[in-house]
């Protein structure tokens, strides 16, 4: 496939910096290791989400980080077993994602002046959401890819067993990844949020915490992130009917 000169979105090849954090500890799926090495139809969840994102034209090399301790696993397993050496760097992660993130951040060349973050695992992400999201950013200087919600959402103060009310389902978007910034400005969110011990699990609430805008971009309900044994056997279905002729 051809990834030179300008893309269909508009973003020159060389500009973006992916980063893909990957540090989770599984909990909730009750494992003892990272979902990363978790096998979905013979390959390793993390290497089915890099190998989504370099398919995309704009994506040339990918920045990694896993927990500490898994790094040279990591390398062994996925980047050299997958022939991925020249395309992707693993680095160690932090206690929670922001960390992680932020550890990630640390690595960007200062020549990449876009940065896209995708969750590892994300496998199924598409190119079109791709371009988009980096298409939005550089325009914005800010854009997550999110989906409208269908369901009727209530919330509870009493955490569950009473409701206190009901949204507006037409004002709210689950969101996803791949989100893409401006680097100075997702820098810049997250250097605050340290200073001010401030944490979250998106990077866009940092970002809208600055008060700077954030664009939403309309994504995929199949962009599932695989985060319970559910999700895993959904994501399974969805690499088996992939592979059906249509």
């Amino acid at each position: 496939m051809e990834r030179s000169g300008i893309l269909g979105a508009g973003i020159m090849r060389g500009r973006v910096q992916t980063l893909v954090p990957a540090a989770g500890s599984a909990v909730r799926m009750g494992l003892g290791y990272s979902k990363a090495y978790l096998e979905l139809d013979g390959r390793p969840l993390l290497v089915r989400t890099i190998e989504s994102l370099l398919r995309c034209r704009a994506i040339d090399r990918v920045i990694t980080a896993v927990r500490p301790e898994e790094v040279e696993l990591c390398r062994k397993e996925i980047v050299q077993k997958y022939g991925l050496q020249d395309q992707v760097e693993v680095i160690g992660g932090g206690p929670e994602r922001d960390h992680t993130v932020w550890e990630l951040l640390g690595k960007v060349p200062a020549d990449r002046d876009l940065v896209l973050i995708h969750d590892g695992a994300r496998p199924f992400v598409s190119e079109e959401i791709v371009n988009g999201v980096l298409s939005a950013a550089e325009q914005w200087g800010a854009a997550l890819a999110a989906v409208p919600v269908t369901d009727t959402v209530k919330i509870s103060e009493d955490g569950g067993e009473t409701v206190s009310g009901t949204f507006d389902r037409d004002k709210i978007w689950l969101a996803q990844t791949p989100q893409a910034f401006n680097r100075d400005l997702i820098l810049a969110a997250h250097r605050s949020a340290r200073k001010a011990d401030f944490s979250v699990t998106d990077d866009t609430t940092l970002v809208e915490r600055s008060g700077h805008p954030v664009r939403i971009v309309k994504g995929d309900p199949w962009n599932i992130k695989i985060t319970t044994l559910e999700d895993l056997e959904l994501a399974r279905w969805i690499v088996e009917r992939r592979r059906e002729p249509r």
